[in-house]
């Protein structure tokens, strides 16, 4: 009776292991995770993208045309982009989501000379865990203002950006519907 509860205690001793490094190596791959969602949105992307534009003003009054695209699966949206020309310079923002949270962004400046092949002048690209920015990188030359917001500051822009679109899909799929003529 001995030998068969120290063989049970044993085997339960190895699965209990097994089962905590599972959950701890889960736990702490977090980045795998986001990575594996921008793939999966990105390859969603390519294949059932929908587009819309939405017309706006810079403070010194020069129009301006975003270009909004945005993808959507499961009934829920996992990637959508914004992007917009200013002269010569286009910028581009890209929100990946999951389950309607942010958990990537990437920020882009790009400028398109006459003569030359295009290029960054900047670019951010932000992961998040919930409300706050767990690990960023950059290139170029970042300019102060966008360098020193907090995740509270980039938080809301997802937010008010996320709104925008939420506003717009609303709009659209009421225009899809068609008119309803009762008699």
């Amino acid at each position: 009776m001995k030998g068969g509860f120290f063989r049970v205690w044993l085997l339960l001793l190895v699965a209990g292991n097994f089962w905590w490094e599972e959950a701890v190596a889960q736990r702490f791959d977090w980045r795998s995770r986001i990575d594996d969602l921008v793939y999966k949105a990105d390859s969603l992307s390519l294949v059932s993208q929908q587009t819309f534009h939405i017309q706006k003003f810079l403070s010194d009054d020069r129009p301006i045309r975003e270009t909004w695209h945005y993808t959507v699966s499961e009934g829920r949206v996992v990637i959508f982009e914004i992007h917009y020309f200013v002269d010569t310079i286009e910028y581009l923002e890209v929100y990946y989501l999951d389950r309607d949270q942010v958990v990537c962004t990437e920020q882009y400046v790009i400028e398109y000379p006459a003569q030359q092949d295009d290029r960054i002048r900047w670019g951010a690209v932000r992961f998040f865990q919930g409300p706050s920015v767990k690990q960023f990188v950059t290139m170029g030359t970042v300019p102060d203002e966008y360098s020193r917001l907090s995740s509270y500051d980039l938080w809301s822009r997802f937010k008010s950006r996320y709104r925008e679109l939420t506003a717009q899909r609303t709009l659209q799929e009421k225009n899809t519907k068609g008119a309803i003529f009762a008699p």
